[in-house]
């Protein structure tokens, strides 16, 4: 067997039968460097529908160095506005992320280190139980290399604040949001 790995094209801007659906989720696997191996880096493409806003579990950690960059639309990643081309890079253990999409929804690409260290920790119990639930059997799967397949890392909150919008006092806040996400309203 080749540790030699096919080319991977993957689009973010077109769901196909290569992503995975999680209410309103899709996520999407890429598997870099050596095949089936632990110590490889892998990313994965995340596309919050227009409906997510702060629906997806909170505030966690992950076992190696991550990155989060945004592709398309505005997320709110630690009380802070992201837009397209920005990013946040994290050290290994660091506790951070929690991820409010904008009203247009977003895609946001994860990439971690490597794969053994892609299973997250969640620092809000019901988080923690939900992915230990729903996907921890999987993404270990993954992470331990015995497995390349798209797995979905973030699970969905069954509580959340409805129609959560951003709240502006005066028109230079509203000028310094437009400036600072792009934002055309």
């Amino acid at each position: 067997m080749s540790d030699r790995r096919s080319v991977d094209i993957a689009r973010f801007n077109e769901i196909d039968d290569s992503w995975v659906r999680t209410g309103g989720l899709w996520s999407r696997c890429i598997f870099i460097g050596k095949s089936h191996s632990p110590d490889s880096p892998v990313g994965i493409a995340i596309k919050a529908d227009r409906e997510i806003g702060d629906r997806v579990a909170g505030r966690r950690s992950f076992d190696t160095t991550t990155m989060m960059v945004v592709l398309s639309g505005t997320v709110m990643h630690d009380d802070r506005w992201m837009s397209a081309g920005d990013f946040y890079v994290s050290p290994p253990n660091e506790v951070s992320g929690n991820l409010v999409f904008g009203l247009e929804g977003a895609t946001v690409f994860f990439m971690f280190d490597n794969r053994s260290g892609m299973v997250p920790t969640f620092e809000d119990e019901r988080d923690q139980a939900n992915f230990d639930r729903d996907f921890r059997k999987e993404v270990e799967a993954v992470a331990s290399g015995k497995a390349e397949v798209t797995v979905p890392i973030l699970p969905l909150r069954e509580d959340y604040t409805r129609g959560r919008a951003v709240v502006f006092r005066t028109l230079e806040q509203v000028e310094a949001y437009r400036r600072q996400t792009g934002t055309e309203w």
